[in-house]
């Protein structure tokens, strides 16, 4: 596993990538779906790009071998309260094997040691089992439910509300 900075370069991949998990994307992430032609996936990453130079968000592409998994993405940064936002999400195919926990893993420890954050929040959809799981593996402290928290898919979701603390997070900053 290579988790990559994310890159222009990535467009193709990225397009691919969306192109194949259009079923599984839709149902969590259905904008992501948008992003299934190179020019769109461009579109998005000049954007990341952008924005990451600005100090407003940190993404990075998980690679395996050569092959584009997915992705995790720091946001809603919030430096005056040194608190951040994580979201992350992994091709059907590659479910299963550790790699969003892993890679999910070695971006809080840049969080918590090189960016000097306090509190990462996750949110996932309150059906969303597999996240959930993921944010318990990482000690994430489930915190509540926010209730029809996003439009998805023309419905409204709730959502569950996780928190990860700087001072919850040794023995993960250990093993990363």
């Amino acid at each position: 596993m290579a988790l990559v900075p994310v890159s222009l370069s990535h467009a193709n991949a990225l397009s691919t990538l969306v192109q194949e998990n259009q079923a599984h994307l839709k149902t969590y992430m259905p904008r992501l779906c948008t992003l299934n032609t190179p020019e769109a996936a461009q579109h998005h990453l000049r954007q990341a790009i952008d924005s990451a130079a600005k100090d407003e968000l940190c993404e990075w592409h998980i690679f395996s071998g050569d092959q584009l998994c997915g992705a995790v993405r720091i946001h809603q940064f919030e430096p005056h309260n040194r608190k951040a936002a994580i979201a992350y999400y992994i091709g059907a195919g590659q479910q299963g094997g550790g790699l969003a926990t892993k890679s999910a893993r070695a971006v809080l420890a840049y969080c918590f040691r090189r960016l000097d954050l306090n509190r990462i929040e996750l949110r996932c959809a309150a059906d969303n089992l597999a996240s959930q799981r993921v944010a318990k593996r990482l000690g994430f402290t489930w915190e509540g439910m926010l209730r029809q928290a996003e439009l998805n898919n023309g419905v409204f979701i709730d959502h569950f509300i996780y928190s990860l603390l700087r001072q919850d997070a040794n023995a993960l900053l250990q093993s990363a």
